[in-house]
């Protein structure tokens, strides 16, 4: 046998070998189980909580998972939030277990829709779920016509979820109405959850070989043995889901607000008109998704313009006092008082979080008018700067900050742009800001 013939049988084993490698390789990941997607639902739900969800169902639909179980410990929150979980649920390609837990976590209000509109519903050992009774957005009572429509409306569709996923159809409607709560082993008599287990593991090996009906058709669970991938969270994620509050929405936008004051108060320090772009724009987005009220976010905005012109016009205070005026109103009317909600969320601006908000703008603008206002000491004053020499701390166009007289200084260049390190001249003193020009030919001696 030639060289030749030797080599190319040779070559044809590999194939072969390489082929058969393949091969087992395809039959190894068909026969692979298909994963077990885990999220999680906790604290608040609100449309960053809704939009993870629908994240977490896509992903499990796409890579074909055996099923998506979401652990939830919830107080409460926002029902269009809610109605848009449940609905994806209802909707969804691959089997969903809701699953209350760990011990002590609760399913409370929202959270009873989300439980019960899992394929499969289980809760762990010293768990509740119920009072889901919808309040207004201060958390109170609603009253009037305003009651009946949003309670009918949350009746109707908890019934709906009851009736499609087999459950107690008439302890929904109780919970709603009556606010009523049961522990694990009542809702497992009343037939609201399905089974009772200790952990994620524990679940998985119970409800192994249960047959489930998604849209996509009858499937059978194949769980026990499924490897298992955490899907919470991601980091964007957690910041807006942290920063979707009334509360740390205001607490932004007056952070920012004062970020941005001390930038244009004293140009060149960077870092405060960083922080304060960063905070506005998180406000606004929280806003935005909490669907405030436009007028209200309108005022805050027309609040913020008035407090920064009274840095660049004298006015005595006139802005300041219409910028707070704007502030208060804005603030009152930003989220509609009756809104529908469920109770554990609040969805207005606390009354104390205004008086703080408000008393903290007033005193740092009174401070700040009436140190523009008083007149300079006169071992410091317009006297002993005038006509003196100083140099540019950063370019004055016409704004600046340039080193006179051993101190820094708000200026203001009324004979062109200076640029950063140049000589300028004190032509006179306007408050705390001092009013200068090039000073051609000088060295800058007073700077030091």
């Amino acid at each position: 046998m030639t060289r030749l013939h030797l080599a190319v049988r040779g070559v044809a084993a590999l194939s072969v070998a390489f082929g058969a490698f393949g091969l087992g390789a395809s039959a190894l990941a068909v026969d692979a189980p298909a994963p077990v997607l885990v999220g999680h639902i906790q604290g608040e739900i609100n449309p960053i909580t809704a939009r993870y969800v629908d994240r977490v169902v896509s992903d499990a639909e796409t890579d074909r998972a055996a099923a998506v179980v979401f652990v939830i410990d919830t107080p409460g929150g926002l029902i269009d939030s809610t109605y848009q979980i449940t609905a994806r649920f209802l909707a969804a390609r691959v089997p969903i277990v809701t699953f209350v837990a760990p011990a002590g976590a609760r399913a409370a209000s929202a959270g009873t829709f989300i439980t019960m509109a899992g394929h499969v519903a289980a809760m762990a050992p010293a768990t509740n779920i119920g009072a889901a009774h919808p309040v207004d957005s201060s958390g109170g009572d609603i009253q009037g016509d305003l009651r009946l429509k949003a309670e009918n409306d949350a009746v109707a569709h908890i019934v709906n979820i009851a009736k499609v996923r087999g459950r107690n159809e008439a302890w929904a409607e109780d919970a709603v109405r009556k606010s009523v709560s049961a522990r694990v082993d009542e809702a497992l008599s009343l037939h609201v959850v399905d089974l009772q287990a200790n952990d994620v593991a524990d679940l998985l090996a119970k409800i192994d070989g249960r047959s489930v009906t998604t849209t996509a058709g009858a499937v059978t669970l194949a769980t026990k043995d499924a490897p298992v991938s955490e899907d919470g969270l991601n980091p964007i994620e957690t910041l807006l889901h942290f920063v979707v509050d009334p509360q740390i929405a205001v607490l932004l936008f007056t952070l920012g607000t004062y970020g941005l004051i001390f930038e244009l108060s004293n140009p060149g320090l960077i870092f405060p008109g960083i922080i304060g772009v960063i905070a506005i724009i998180l406000a606004l987005f929280s806003f935005g998704t909490l669907d405030a009220n436009g007028a209200g976010v309108a005022l805050m905005v027309f609040a913020l313009l008035l407090f920064v012109a009274e840095i660049k016009v004298q006015a005595h205070g006139l802005l300041t006092a219409g910028g707070v005026a704007a502030l208060v109103i804005g603030l009152i009317i930003l989220f509609p008082p009756f809104r529908p909600t469920f109770p554990g969320v609040r969805q207005n601006v606390e009354p104390l979080l205004v008086v703080f908000v408000v008393g903290l703008t007033t005193i740092f603008f009174g401070v700040a008018l009436r140190a523009a206002l008083r007149p300079l000491p006169v071992a410091s004053g317009s006297s002993l700067l005038l006509g003196a020499i100083g140099v540019a701390k950063t370019d004055i166009a016409p704004r600046g900050i340039a080193h006179v007289a051993g101190e820094d200084w708000t200026v203001i260049s009324e004979g062109g742009d200076i640029a950063n390190g140049n000589a300028v001249r004190v032509k006179r003193v306007d408050g705390v800001r001092l009013i200068v020009e090039p000073a051609q030919g000088a060295e800058g001696k007073g700077a030091a």
